[in-house]
């Protein structure tokens, strides 16, 4: 009896704690309601003007064929302007088509990440409407017109570094003509159209924040400083509201993007908190993105290699950084991580020296990753992101390797007798047509291809007594 009533308290823990995904965050991982540790690969699609959502993903072929590669993730762009294109008139035509998409990929075994889309704020400030131009007409105008101090923006991110756009921020972080309360209205009607649907991975408050008005307070350009006077407070106000609706999704949280190279109270996020306080480190997610800096400030052209010493500062210097700096922020604040961008490049011998680094690290942090590039119908850009990966892992993580040139995979780790589903390996076709590939395994466990997907294959122990008992998968193109 006793056994059973604690089976049962178990059980409401689990359900207490997953989202509509039936997943929740432990121990820098996220994982099911078995306790496996999930992976997402995935990509981003984002429409920044109207309709504001991306066609693409209204083709049913294309996203049987994502899903056919092993992407098993979108983080989908919810644009704050698509839903709001009038002050509290909502759009619901749009969320309507929104949850088509969300739908579609349902039927096809892909997660959806809900993200608030915005690049530099507002068409008021250079780029297109992140937010809703009524919102931004509310504010107070800035001390000198856009684009102050400069006196043409040559590259797009220069107008993070207007004073209208820097203004623009700090009004909404402060809540000026109830900025704020307006994006969490927004927020909470998101959460209460999409909490339903059982592929809704999170909600992603807002993409790549900027630290507010540097002008009137220079210090905020210290990503510690922004984090912790701007963005906490603002995740914080958001969370709440979006918890008064749906208290179990996953809730993304992005620090500023210089904010994850370093750790540090001046340096690193400058969080000391997940949003809504630590009552909430089991639903939470940090997400970053990586470009690397020298290469966005000086590009090399396709037909070009990368310079020795621009290699030497990606790929030893900033891009380790970047992935150390993030366990440690993950392992201070609970929750877990998640790539939610990197490439952002033109599928040159170039990009894909910086893509296969990227994929690489993420492999080796079992990180989750959502590719920014165009996939549809491009079947270069399929290859370049398509691998084998564990999907599912029942067990502890020791090593997850890939080298493309051998098409080798390698997987290990400590097997959770208390798991009792097996361990999940995607092995795209693209990678082994016809199945061409040997899988060698340990003693410790046997597999078996899954008789509900062709590409992918199960992994179980041989015994489920045994403790700490180290599985190793091996997968090899066969040979001619």
């Amino acid at each position: 009896m006793k056994s059973r009533i604690v089976v049962f308290i178990l059980f409401i823990i689990v359900k207490l704690c997953s989202g509509s995904a039936n997943v929740y965050t432990d121990e820098i991982y996220i994982k099911d309601n078995y306790n496996r540790i999930r992976l997402y690969h995935g990509a981003n699609f984002v429409n920044k003007g109207f309709p504001w959502y991306p066609s693409e993903l209204l083709d049913a072929a294309f996203v049987t064929n994502m899903s056919s590669w092993g992407l098993n993730f979108v983080r989908l762009g919810m644009m704050w302007t698509g839903v709001e294109p009038t002050p509290e008139k909502y759009n619901y035509t749009y969320l309507n088509v929104m949850k088509q998409i969300v739908e579609l990929l349902q039927k096809n075994q892909i997660y959806v990440l809900l993200d608030m889309h915005q690049d530099g704020l507002s068409s008021r400030t250079g780029l297109y409407d992140g937010i809703p131009p009524h919102i931004y007409d509310k504010f107070p105008p800035p001390d000198h017109p856009y684009p102050w101090p400069f006196k043409n923006i040559s590259s797009w991110f220069l107008n993070y570094l207007t004073e209208a756009c820097s203004h623009g921020f700090q009004c909404l972080y402060d809540n000026v003509a109830g900025a704020t309360e307006s994006m969490a209205n927004f927020w909470r009607l998101v959460a209460t159209t999409f909490n339903s649907y059982s592929n809704v991975l999170g909600y992603e408050l807002i993409n790549e924040p900027w630290a507010g008005n540097y002008f009137a307070n220079p210090f905020i350009l210290l990503p510690g400083i922004a984090g912790s006077v701007n963005l906490q407070p603002f995740y914080d106000k958001l969370s709440k509201v979006i918890r008064s609706v749906d208290n179990e999704t996953l809730i993304f949280y992005e620090p500023v993007t210089w904010g994850v190279r370093l750790n540090g109270k001046y340096f690193g996020s400058g969080f000391s908190h997940v949003p809504g306080g630590n009552n909430y480190r089991n639903r939470s997610v940090f997400s970053y993105h990586y470009y690397c800096s020298i290469l966005q400030i000086q590009p090399v052209p396709g037909n070009e290699t990368i310079p020795s010493f621009d290699r030497i500062l990606c790929d030893d210097v900033e891009g380790p950084a970047l992935f150390a700096s993030t366990m440690i922020d993950v392992k201070q604040l609970g929750g877990s991580s998640f790539l939610t961008e990197f490439g952002g490049c033109d599928g040159s011998p170039t990009c894909d020296e910086q893509l296969e680094w990227a994929l690489t690290y993420a492999d080796k942090y079992f990180q989750s990753w959502a590719y920014w590039g165009i996939v549809y119908n491009d079947q270069d850009a399929s290859k370049r992101i398509t691998r084998p990966y564990a999907r599912a892992i029942a067990g502890e993580p020791n090593t997850m390797q890939y080298e493309p040139n051998t098409k080798t995979f390698l997987l290990t780790y400590t097997i959770d007798t208390s798991i009792k589903q097996a361990t999940e390996i995607f092995v795209p076709s693209l990678v082994y047509p016809k199945s061409s590939y040997n899988v060698s395994v340990n003693e410790y466990i046997r597999w078996k291809v899954d008789p509900t997907n062709s590409n992918v294959i199960l992994v179980e122990p041989v015994e489920q007594g045994k403790k700490n008992v180290l599985a190793s998968i091996k997968i090899m193109p066969t040979q001619v």
